[in-house]
């Protein structure tokens, strides 16, 4: 091998985190596209909670792919599609089951309340630590 191709070939290689973010893209695409494709809805509520899930999990993996440019600082607007996406997701569910069954005590919503406050404390925290341009 001569030294350009071993040049090229190193600039191939992944970091651990590009790798994680990688993967982690490519199921949130797969989890969309099953969504999409093996959901069976028995009416408009349920097609637009699957459309609306379908969405937010490509988004989500979109976000993953833009992340993996961003190893050390990931920029605001890409921390404030990922909190997006997970309350689109959130949304989905309660659009799916209907929103006469929402209750502001219900574990799930629960949850992903604590899911989307843990990730703006570590995006608040990244950016006081210095390595997220917020």
């Amino acid at each position: 091998m001569d030294g350009q191709n071993l040049v090229a070939v190193r600039e191939l290689r992944m970091t651990w985190y590009q790798s994680f973010n990688t993967i982690e893209a490519l199921l949130w695409l797969i989890v969309a596209c099953v969504i999409l494709l093996r959901t069976r809805c028995e009416n408009r509520h349920q097609r637009a909670a699957v459309v609306m899930a379908f969405i937010a999990f490509l988004a989500f993996g979109v976000s993953d792919v833009l992340e993996v440019q961003h190893e050390t600082a990931i920029p605001w607007w890409l921390s404030c599609m990922k909190i997006a996406c997970g309350a689109a997701i959130l949304a989905s569910r309660y659009t799916w089951l209907g929103w006469t069954k929402f209750r502001w005590s219900d574990r799930e919503f629960l949850f992903g309340i604590f899911l989307l406050a843990a990730v703006m404390g570590v995006i608040v925290l990244q950016s006081t630590l210095g390595r997220s341009p917020l």
